[in-house]
């Protein structure tokens, strides 16, 4: 058995439910008896699953395991030889086909066989050589994935703008699934409330923020209360910047600009955040 070449599992999930159930066991019983057949170890220490992360948005590459592995490639850290077993292409790259045909390109290149689960084919320099059809049954598996992804996020994007539309309006106060919404709320399945402790949490941040303390000494005092979610200076300044606290929910899309006034419960007033805002334009830096 080859011990200097491994065999690694890569497992994608754009929604952490698609986890649910027997796909991630069947890919790596796969990935196992590919690697006895073929006389190399599974590196299951590295078995690499990226939950929630868009392939057509990049966010498992820029985020995520897959990033970590191609700048492990780049770097040399995975031996030429090794093998890469995924479910299918469409796992590995949603994005525009040239830009994903460039990622398999970087995996193959740099020694490593590409094998799909779903249909037992292997992607490596001599056989694309030796069968280049396959080069070309590869670019229209991506461009058939990215195509997909692209009329459903189309399709979010018009539902999101609808939903918009009906707020501001006050037609609909339902919740638009987008993005993160702050740490100091939670949705009770009718409206948005505010968790207690966190909420205080906040107000004791930007006390202190706007009596003179730095961001080292606020989130300190933070973790000591015990409940912590600005883990360094950048995200308690982008907290600061944020006008959730006056209740509003700021979406874009497309470089259009939503606001939706009293989509949050409010932890201040607007007078209070134009204070804020005027403190932090004196002490913040302008990038922040």
């Amino acid at each position: 058995m080859d011990r200097t070449r491994r065999v690694y599992s890569y497992l994608r999930f754009s929604d952490p439910k698609q986890s649910e159930g027997g796909s991630v066991d069947r890919q790596l019983d796969y990935a196992r008896r590919w690697a006895v057949e073929h006389g190399l170890v599974l590196d299951e220490s590295l078995t690499m699953r990226d939950e929630g992360l868009s392939a057509y948005h990049q966010r498992h590459v820029t985020r995520g395991m897959l990033g970590l592995f191609l700048a492990a490639v780049d770097e040399g850290r995975v031996p030429p030889g090794s093998v890469l077993i995924v479910e299918g292409l469409d796992r590995l790259s949603r994005a525009e086909p040239i830009q994903a045909q460039a990622q398999l390109a970087q995996i193959i290149n740099a020694g490593i066989t590409v094998v799909t689960a779903s249909d037992g084919k292997e992607y490596n320099r001599q056989r694309l050589k030796d069968q280049p059809m396959d080069l070309v049954y590869s670019l229209l598996v991506m461009i058939r994935a990215h195509e997909e992804s692209d009329t459903k996020s189309k399709r979010v994007k018009a539902a999101i703008r609808r939903q918009c539309d009906a707020w501001l309006t006050g037609k609909w106060r339902g919740i638009i699934r987008n993005g993160k919404d702050p740490a100091w709320v939670a949705w009770n399945g009718q409206a948005f409330e505010l968790v207690p402790d966190r909420a205080e949490s906040v107000r004791l941040a930007i006390e202190m923020f706007m009596d003179g303390h730095g961001a080292m000494a606020i989130i300190s005092r933070m973790r000591s209360s015990g409940v912590t979610f600005a883990a360094n200076a950048s995200h308690l300044y982008k907290m600061i910047r944020n006008r959730a606290l006056v209740g509003d929910r700021v979406l874009t899309m497309d470089r259009e600009e939503f606001v939706l006034p009293g989509y949050y419960p409010a932890l201040m007033s607007e007078a209070e955040f134009s204070e804020l805002q005027r403190l932090a334009g004196l002490r913040l830096p302008r990038h922040s």
